[in-house]
């Protein structure tokens, strides 16, 4: 199979399960032998066709009649074509149009069909004219900028035109990998220079001690290493004991919880273990780590992790934070809830999340949460620290969620984190006191943390 190919095939697994592009597109390319420069042209395919979907069909729209009806496979060939012809500038309008009717197999008609739609919108695709932000700013980003309208909608009333046109700009950026050093073992400049010599340029995070970002065309569609569509090369540098992939934005959440310099951690939904091996860096392998999580496929992930980075002050218990009996952190100096979010802060990364999630789902989410911090909550021992942060921009799941903690449970009082953290990151601290970052803002995910501590 070509690149190509590989790519619908991944497009249609993905149109037909519920499974993430990551995944899918990692599974593929282990499938099928192909060369790096092949495996980085799946990749912007199939990203970029998740990514820009709706501009896709908004573009098709106009060439296609709509009492005609695409089934999933020629809608999918379709929107292949049209992204090559929108957003590869490399690649030649010849060889996309005829290269993508050539993944038509069935018949002739079909061919013509797909030829006759994209010859279209090569010769007249540029005269479309998008709907107006000033008078039709939903419409303008969702079709414009491909999001889906309620989103759209929702992150207007939430945050205003003009924020939510630069959110949705910026988070259709590809993110830049990013790593975190394993101080124990190495310093970020030995690092650095390792990296050099295998050809890798890089630069110092401006917000974590700790961080490195390449400063390469390298780029990562999921904060893991394990899903990177790059060659062999760096894989295995990212596979490295003194290397974690993680965004700048997950960085930070941990420097919350150590001004305290904890000896007893609880992390509640630890896994796949990107901020619990983190804490266990910044306590320098000492103390005690105690990584919940629901899945055992996960904490065995985990504790792969911790195993890879020589990190020895990890305990790992399958345990639901919601409903199980968590005494057993009163004793705990600090406690981390990672809580499960919509993930919207990591859109540069995870495209396909715009589509897989709704309105019900959000406020299912947010009710999780709130249960997270209630049962952990009657169990933080006097003047402990409890934070709480999320991956994602959504009041529902950050703002509204700590407010009505607090509403309810008035011996937590939101402490500031400006203690925690060095003074070119505090321009990410809100007048509320909390962690908060966007991509258009920083440069780095959204994320959302606040640190809560027990009065009595």
């Amino acid at each position: 199979m070509n690149a190509r190919e590989v790519a619908l095939e991944c497009l249609l697994e993905l149109s037909a399960s519920d499974v993430t592009i990551a995944s899918v597109v990692d599974k593929a390319l282990q499938k099928n032998t192909l060369k790096s420069r092949e495996h980085r042209f799946v990749n912007a395919l199939v990203y970029g066709v998740v990514r820009w979907q709706q501009q896709l069909d908004w573009v098709l729209g106009h060439f296609i009649n709509p009492r005609f009806r695409l089934d999933i496979k020629r809608r999918t060939i379709l929107r292949l074509g049209v992204f090559q012809l929108l957003h590869l500038n490399s690649i030649p309008d010849r060889a996309a149009i005829n290269e993508t009717v050539d993944l038509v197999k069935e018949s002739r008609k079909t061919k013509g069909f797909i030829n006759a739609v994209l010859r279209s919108i090569q010769r007249d695709g540029g005269a479309l004219t998008y709907p107006q932000l000033d008078t039709d700013p939903i419409d303008h980003i969702s079709n414009s900028y491909s999001y889906p309208k309620w989103l759209v909608e929702r992150w207007i009333k939430d945050w205003g035109v003009e924020w939510t046109l630069d959110f949705c700009i910026a988070s259709n950026q590809i993110a830049p990998i990013s790593i975190r050093t394993n101080t124990p073992l190495t310093t970020p400049e030995e690092l650095r220079e390792m990296l050099s010599k295998n050809g890798f340029s890089t630069r110092l995070s401006n917000f974590v001690p700790e961080g490195i970002v390449f400063d390469s065309n390298l780029k990562t569609s999921e904060d893991d290493s394990s899903h990177i569509s790059v060659d062999k090369n760096i894989k295995s540098i990212l596979n490295h004991e003194n290397v974690y992939v993680q965004d700048e934005s997950a960085m930070l959440v941990c420097h919350l919880l150590m001004s305290d310099s904890p000896v007893y951690v609880v992390d509640l939904c630890a896994a796949p273990g990107g901020k619990t091996t983190h804490m266990a860096i910044l306590m320098r392998n000492s103390g005690k780590i105690v990584a919940i999580d629901t899945s055992e496929k996960k904490l065995l992930r985990l504790e792969e992790n911790c195993r890879r980075m020589s990190i020895r002050n990890v305990e790992t218990r399958k345990l639901d934070a919601v409903k199980s009996d968590l005494s057993f952190i009163k004793d705990a100096d600090s406690v981390l809830i990672d809580a499960p979010c919509s993930g919207f802060g990591t859109l540069r990364r995870h495209p396909d999340i715009r589509w897989n999630k709704t309105s019900k789902q959000l406020q299912s989410l947010s009710q999780l949460q709130y249960n997270l911090l209630r049962n952990a909550a009657k169990h933080i021992k006097p003047k402990g620290l409890l934070v709480y942060s999320t991956c994602t921009i959504e009041k529902a799941e950050n703002e509204d969620v700590i407010q009505r903690f607090l509403k309810n449970f008035p011996m937590f009082n939101v402490e500031s984190p400006s203690s925690a953290l060095i003074d070119k990151q505090k321009t990410i601290i809100t007048p509320e006191g909390y962690l908060q970052t966007f991509p258009h803002v920083h440069g780095i995910d959204g994320a959302f943390a606040v640190r809560l501590r027990k009065s009595t």
